[in-house]
């Protein structure tokens, strides 16, 4: 069983660390390569659906629950405006909240959403023409309120996570830098049609522009002023008018959100009449689909030890798939230590990611090189350094950097190295891979230690740049294009926020995005991949797989690596038994 995996794994690190404390010799240290343990190249093989083979067994808590669906959620951040949510729990109530231009299918190929999508031949005039719809108000959506969210996320004083300036919308430099009161490149044709026009053709650009959701003009307009967001930035989201599935009617914080059918939607009402997004804590998220607390978890750790538990249970389905993202650990390129791509190399090689992910997720994960999900059509890892665990070579790199050894301590210019890893307490990966980390960072001679935050805090150090090193797992989206992740702020990397800057791959990525077609623009990606793989703005550590898991009384759940169950092509047609 894996929990056994895991004790012997942590066991053995332990005796290793015992060992390496008793002795003050170097002669000790374990330096092999470690042999490959995640042999998969794609976790295509595990995509599956388990179904419940004893409904009968639905505890009655679950059972008597009538129109009502329960989903078990992580903590969320509270907050749900469209355009600055920040948590992914957040965003789970934005999207069933909202509704807009296009989605995309389970290949990760855009459709439509509230409206058809077309392109002129040089790709640089998008044209959107909207289904008639209206907000949960009974009120008209219009095309004048599509525009509202360009103009919102382009303003000088919008401080959100969504970014539009990688597609280079005409007039958005004026408007978001100048004296522009409008968006020289969108225009308003009638109220059910928009037009677009871009500098120049865009790979991004279907799936940025596809994102709008509308913003009432008639009920919010007053509050959207160029240079000043703040009144709609801190509106009360609860009865917001929008045009989603669902209209929230209450949020209780650290303990749920509680969400009503809109019966204007337009692709009619939903078939569940409430839908509750509940607080489960952390590694409770199998029990509580068990006890009948949730009728849904998307976040039910993938391992062996959770699905036989959920298939002796009785009632509850299983859908397990790739995970359209990857767990990572970041490196703060302001600290001195990290600056130099060979200790970052060397750094590396000092983490046994391959036992790590083994023990964790055993045959649902894979060690990744590269900051990509293996499912996605533009991912390329052939002829990359794969990083081994090996202690020797790291050694070696950070000699030629400048940092030797002195007794037990690596020093350089009179200092010894030193590290501090920010994570969260009770997080599977973390516990793990801190253990394997001070062993192999202490033979090295590395001042390494590990700091527990909660998660609002770890939340706040990744984003403000304040740490050594920390754990993260990042969602990827149906757009392959890593311009907001890797490119210096400046050049639009918007969620860059690592201090890695470097201006070869901000011209790369530029580039990557004027392609006209995928080939060319897998071509380009293969060359960033490789300076990505040499230069290691990040350490990638896997792709895992998502295990949803849901009791026999909820119908219609469509959900895929590139589809959530959520989304609002897919939410309106769940029912609930």
């Amino acid at each position: 069983m894996k929990k056994k995996a895991l004790a012997c794994l942590l066991a053995a690190v332990m005796a290793l660390s015992l060992a390496a404390c008793g002795s003050g010799s170097d002669n000790k240290k374990t330096s092999e390569k470690t042999e490959s343990q995640d042999t998969n190249t794609s976790l295509e093989a595990t995509n599956q659906l388990i179904e419940a083979e004893d409904p009968s067994a639905l505890p009655e808590t679950a059972a008597k629950r009538k129109d009502t669906l329960i989903a078990g959620v992580a903590d969320f951040a509270g907050v749900f405006n469209p355009v600055y949510w920040e948590a992914n729990e957040d965003f789970q109530v934005v999207t069933a909240t909202t509704a807009s231009l296009s989605v995309n299918d389970d290949k990760g190929e855009i459709v439509d959403g509230t409206a058809s999508m077309s392109v002129s031949d040089d790709g640089k005039v998008y044209t959107y023409k909207l289904t008639k719809e209206k907000y949960n108000d009974g009120s008209d959506v219009k095309a004048e309120d599509y525009v509202n969210w360009y103009k919102v996320v382009s303003d000088p004083s919008y401080d959100g996570y969504q970014d539009i300036s990688k597609v280079n919308v005409v007039g958005y430099e004026d408007y978001k830098n100048g004296s522009a009161t409008e968006i020289s490149g969108i225009k308003v044709v009638d109220e059910s049609t928009i037009q677009i026009t871009l500098e120049a053709a865009n790979t991004s650009a279907p799936y940025v522009l596809g994102s709008a959701v509308p913003i009432s003009t008639a009920k919010y307009g007053d509050l959207i002023k160029k240079g000043d967001l703040s009144k709609f930035k801190s509106l009360n989201m609860v009865d917001y008018v929008s045009n989603g599935a669902y209209v929230l009617k209450e949020y209780k914080e650290k303990t749920s959100a509680t969400l009503e059918a809109n019966p204007n939607f337009y692709l009619g009402e939903p078939k569940t009449k409430n839908l509750i997004f509940k607080v489960v804590a952390t590694n409770a998220e199998l029990q509580a689909v068990e006890t009948g607390d949730v009728d849904i978890h998307d976040q039910v750790v993938c391992d062996d030890d959770h699905i036989e538990e959920a298939q002796a249970a009785g009632f509850i389905n299983m859908k397990i798939q790739p995970t359209l993202g990857y767990g990572y650990v970041a490196v703060n390129h302001k600290n001195e230590i990290f600056q130099d791509a060979k200790v970052r190399q060397a750094l590396l090689h000092a983490i046994d990611r391959k036992s790590l992910n083994q023990a964790v997720y055993g045959q649902y994960a894979i060690t990744l090189n590269i900051p990509q999900a293996p499912i996605s059509w533009l991912y390329d890892d052939e002829g990359l350094e794969t990083y081994d665990y090996d202690l020797d070579k790291a050694a070696e790199l950070l000699k030629e950097a400048g940092w030797e050894k002195d007794g037990d301590k690596l020093m350089k210019d009179g200092k010894q190295m030193k590290i501090v890893f920010s994570a969260m307490s009770g997080n599977i990966v973390t516990d793990t891979m801190i253990p394997l980390m001070i062993d192999a960072y202490g033979q090295l001679g590395i001042d390494f230690q590990a700091e527990y935050v909660d998660w609002p805090t770890l939340q706040s150090k990744s984003q403000n740049g304040t740490f050594d090193m920390l754990f993260m797992a990042w969602g990827l989206t149906a757009d392959p294009d890593l311009t907001g992740t890797f490119a210096s702020p400046e050049a639009g990397g918007s969620q860059n926020h690592t201090g890695y800057a470097n201006p070869e791959l901000d011209k790369m990525l530029a580039e990557a995005l004027a392609s006209t077609s995928k080939e060319e623009q897998k071509e380009k990606y293969k060359e960033i991949y490789k300076l990505i793989n040499e230069d290691l703005p990040t350490y990638p550590i896997y792709e895992r797989c998502d295990l949803i898991c849901y009791n026999t009384r909820v119908q219609n759940i469509e959900q895929s690596s590139y589809v959530k169950w959520y989304q609002q092509d897919k939410i309106v047609n769940i029912e609930v038994e």
